[in-house]
């Protein structure tokens, strides 16, 4: 349809469709044209169709919406299920597991219990107790053993026995006891000695150095240190041996200036100078009161030169000094004070060793009320001797004593008040000393320890003491000891025999008398058919080839009889009525038992 205007003849009317008026008619084909009067004709159909298009889409649209909720819907139900299954296959999975595992406990139960049915090896049943001190022996021997005393050869020790069995790998894993000994040595390695410090737990340490013998390294002597330094306050014992060089001496006194000790027990010191040049070392930190409010335990070994500048801790109750050369005479001006300054510790056992002279102490002017034990190894030992008041001495040991050719007369002569309460007396070495001995200088000695108990006589001084006209002396002596090597006995016999048959004439009670010390069979056969009679006979630590057999005759006495057999062990049968009784250095034969009949 088309609308007429005003325009020319030559001119159309513009379309809705061309113009763009109405583009949604024009979509369904409705003609639209604009009049010569300006206006717009709409027709009514074109109306109605877009009327029914807008319908339509709308109900397109709301029917999908409907359909892709249906499917998410089945998606969902099909989801639910699978899960439902693998739920239940799960709860399967773990009932069977739960199953099994209790199975498997059944089963190592029962394995236990039949491994315990088997009889287990004697070295298994022992105690923890009683198997770490086994261990603790070994690891001692192997220190012994050692030339160079390396903690890491103790640990090699460790990790050996670790490996044998579990149980003992737990025994020594868990015992700090066992990784308490550091030695400190070059060959030494900074990871042992950390090991050692985190085995052993809070437990005190006992360091020990030695072995430095060779220059140049003191940088690796002062890098162990920085790593023990910080558990001083654990040490309980510290030991510097005599194979360690001057300046490592230094290097370690330097390291320990500015520490404390609150559980050190035990010192030894070894070529440490009390008073070291001023452009060297200080002093050792162990001599400052303060340090080592614990300490009870002080060995020295040197070449001392001056002591006036140190004081023993007063907590000190053990001490021991070797002298280890002879000082000239301007060098000895102060050992009087070092002895005097005994007086004020409570000592109870004081070891004095080395060679000096020339000093004099007052008689009775040294006062150790609770000395026990006094061990004097001096080469010139009257003036000590005579100067000390110990009425608590029950034990005293005296090497050397006195300088070559003084009488144990001017030693021990008038001195019988002092050492009446010693009941064990050791002396050594007299024969090298006094060829001209007799029956006056043993009873010096006899009348300085008159309730003698027990007496421990070196090799060779037997002969010299045991003289009869002192038989008399010594009622209360119980136990004879001698240390003696000779293979040929004649001499000892000469003067022990008739020692031993005054006394039974006296009727003063029966000794034991002790042989210790290497002997062939024939030197104890001698002794034994000779002594066996008027004394208990008791040998230790002898070694001896060929074997000795004890037998028993007829009438049920002893007697010996040598056995041309060599072996690594002795062989002995001892009668049961038998008072002799036999200790080896490897074996120990108890009295009464028989491990061979006579043949």
């Amino acid at each position: 349809m088309y609308s007429s205007g005003s325009k020319g003849e030559g001119e159309s009317a513009p379309s809705a469709v061309d113009g763009g008026v109405f583009p949604e008619l024009a979509r369904y084909g409705v003609c639209c044209c604009v009049g010569s009067g300006g206006r717009y004709i709409v027709l009514f159909w074109g109306c109605l169709c877009v009327l029914r298009y807008n319908t339509v889409r709308t109900s397109i649209r709301q029917m999908s919406s409907d359909s892709i909720n249906a499917i998410i819907t089945d998606e969902l139900n099909e989801a639910r299920a699978v899960l439902a299954a693998l739920e239940r296959q799960e709860q399967e999975l773990f009932d069977q597991l739960r199953r099994v595992h209790f199975a498997r406990q059944a089963q190592r139960t029962k394995m236990e219990e039949l491994a315990r049915q088997f009889p287990r090896p004697p070295i298994s049943r022992l105690p923890n107790e009683l198997l770490l001190r086994i261990f603790k022996l070994l690891l001692g021997a192997a220190t012994l053993e050692d030339g160079m005393r390396t903690s890491d050869l103790q640990l090699s020790w460790k990790q050996g026995l670790a490996g044998v069995s579990r149980h003992w790998r737990d025994v020594i894993l868990n015992s700090p006891c066992l990784w308490t000994t550091i030695m400190v040595t070059p060959v030494c390695k900074a990871a042992s000695i950390k090991v050692h410090l985190q085995r052993s737990s809070q437990f005190t340490l006992d360091v020990e150095v030695c072995s430095w013998d060779h220059p140049g390294r003191e940088d690796a002597l002062k890098d162990l240190f920085v790593i023990l330094v910080p558990h001083a306050h654990r040490w309980r014992s510290f030991a510097i041996r005599d194979n360690v060089r001057e300046t490592y001496i230094y290097a370690v006194l330097d390291e320990l200036q500015q520490l404390s000790f609150p559980l050190l027990t035990r010192v030894s010191l070894s070529n440490v100078p009390i008073s070291p040049p001023e452009e060297l070392a200080p002093k050792p930190v162990f001599f400052r009161q303060g340090t080592c409010h614990r300490l009870k335990y002080l060995n020295l070994v040197g070449d001392f030169t001056d002591a006036a500048s140190f004081q023993i801790p007063l907590s000190v109750t053990t001490v021991s000094l070797d002298f280890r050369f002879d000082l000239i005479e301007e060098e000895q001006h102060w050992i009087p004070d070092l002895f005097k300054s005994f007086s004020c510790l409570q000592l109870t056992s004081l070891t004095v060793a080395g060679y000096i002279s020339n000093y004099h102490l007052p008689p009775n002017s040294i006062q150790l009320p609770l000395l026990e034990k006094f061990v004097c190894n001096l080469s010139h030992a009257k003036a000590l001797v005579q100067a000390i008041v110990t009425p608590s001495l029950s034990h005293m040991e005296c090497r050397h004593p006195g300088s070559w050719g003084e009488s144990p007369k001017n030693i021990f002569t008038g001195l019988e008040s002092k050492f009446t309460g010693v009941h064990c007396l050791a002396l050594s070495e007299l024969y090298s000393m006094f060829q001209n001995w007799d029956s006056t200088e043993t009873k010096d000695i006899c009348l300085a320890f008159p309730n003698i108990r027990h007496l421990i006589l070196g090799n060779g001084d037997a002969e010299l003491m045991l003289h009869p006209d002192v038989a008399t002396h010594w009622q209360y002596l119980e136990s004879l000891t001698i240390h003696s090597d000779a293979k040929d006995t004649s001499g000892l016999l000469d003067r022990l025999l008739p020692w031993l048959k005054r006394r039974c004439d006296l009727s003063q009670p029966v000794i034991r008398v002790r042989f210790k010390g290497p002997m062939n069979g024939r030197a104890i056969s001698s002794l034994y058919g000779a002594l066996h009679g008027v004394c208990t006979l008791e040998w230790s630590g002898v070694v001896y080839h060929p074997e000795v057999v004890i037998c028993g005759t007829a009438d049920d006495q002893p007697w010996l009889e040598l056995l041309e057999v060599s072996g690594p062990f002795p062989s002995f049968t001892c009668h049961p009525r038998s008072v002799m009784s036999v200790r080896s250095t490897r074996a120990e034969y108890v009295r009464g038992c028989r491990n061979r009949e006579p043949s």
